[in-house]
């Protein structure tokens, strides 16, 4: 399967825990799917394979952007940096919904910040925690 193909099939498998979070928060089944760590298991393994499947095979190093910009010109290496996002951002994510829930921060107060940390990390962190203090 392609880097291209993965990298859709990611995204689509990415949806369901950030749909379960923000509509149905207090569903069993999605205290179960989050307690789980399914999904971010699932990416962490993906991320494994394509980041070994990439190692020695990039020009590039961590030490300047211009390095760090050439290890992604590898299609299995920029795959992996994807997925990394993928399971860091819903694990911050997961967080972020069980903290609302011990608090019991109101629904309306806790989907605008998933929603950006899907879509901007640490962004909806920094929103997250910027509602947590003013609701507190």
């Amino acid at each position: 399967m392609t880097p291209e193909r993965i990298f859709k099939i990611a995204n689509a498998i990415a949806l369901p825990p950030w749909i379960l979070m923000m509509v149905f928060p207090h569903w069993s089944y999605t205290k179960l799917v989050i307690d789980s760590y399914t999904f971010p298991i699932l990416f962490a393994v993906l991320y494994t394979i394509f980041i070994a499947m990439s190692f020695g095979k990039t020009k590039g190093n961590f030490g300047s952007l211009e390095g760090v910009g050439s290890l992604f010109r590898n299609k299995n290496a920029l795959l992996a940096g994807w997925l990394h996002y993928l399971a860091f951002d819903l694990l911050v994510g997961m967080y972020e919904w069980r903290d609302a829930l011990a608090i019991n921060l109101p629904q309306y107060l806790l989907i605008p910040a998933l929603f950006f940390t899907l879509m901007f990390g640490p962004f909806g962190f920094f929103l997250y925690l910027g509602i947590r203090l003013i609701y507190l």
